[in-house]
């Protein structure tokens, strides 16, 4: 019984183990791609591209759920070169992760203007049937898509959210320039760096959901007469 014990102990050391090494590379890779712009450019050549307009994800129908396409960098040169784009609109892609592989994962808005490109927006219907796909919400399939999709597509959409409303700097109002991952946005004038805000967020018991509410209800209901209650969960 205890040698069955002592192996199973050292199984479940090894996958630990492993999974946490695969993390620390990963994380390790990731931070190397965001501060060095030309080993993310070399990481662009094999990697794979999502694909938006005006925020909305391109997806394709399979079955009962949806499917977030993936598109190599030669495709999207191909796309873009048949719709009169210039390829250096690829420039204006984050970075949003990357597989066990090491394969980088972007995503790229054509639906967004960047305040360093020099090419319109494109269409939307043309673009869905070139790529076989429609550009939809993505609060509309969120529950439709696989966790990995999921994951990627609602870091990618709150990435270029960010990028779009942060094109200039707030001090001198000049045009902000992002780094090759999107991980940051700089002004040449001051030289001000800009980086994407998270907020955080955490779970609450029940117990402390309750007690949360219960406090929420008085304090607005003491307010004014027609006020309800709210709940409002945050840390």
């Amino acid at each position: 019984m205890s040698l069955y014990c002592g192996i199973a102990c050292r199984r479940k050391s090894f996958w630990s183990y492993r999974l946490l090494s695969t993390y620390v590379t990963k994380s390790r890779y990731l931070f190397e791609l965001k501060e060095d712009d030309d080993a993310c450019k070399k990481a662009q050549q094999t990697g794979a591209f999502y694909l938006f307009h005006s925020l909305a994800p391109l997806l394709q129908k399979s079955e009962h759920q949806y499917q977030a396409p993936q598109h190599s960098l030669l495709e999207l040169e191909r796309l873009l070169a048949k719709f009169g784009q210039d390829t250096q609109r690829i420039e204006d892609s984050v970075l949003i992760g990357c597989s066990e592989q090491h394969e980088a994962w972007f995503a790229l808005d054509l639906g967004l203007n960047s305040s360093s490109s020099i090419n319109a927006s494109l269409q939307k219907p043309e673009m869905e049937t070139e790529l076989k796909g429609s550009f939809m919400e993505l609060r509309k399939a969120l529950f439709q898509l696989n966790t990995k999709d999921a994951s990627l597509l609602s870091t990618a959409q709150a990435l270029l959210h960010w990028h779009d409303g942060h094109q200039f700097c707030s001090r001198s109002g000049q045009p902000t320039k992002k780094n090759m991952a999107g991980s940051k946005r700089v002004c040449p004038s001051n030289k001000i760096i800009y980086y994407p805000q998270v907020k955080a967020w955490k779970r609450l018991s029940g117990e402390k959901l309750q007690k949360r509410w219960n406090w929420r209800w008085k304090d607005y209901s003491t307010l004014h007469p027609s006020t309800g209650p709210f709940l409002i969960a945050h840390s």
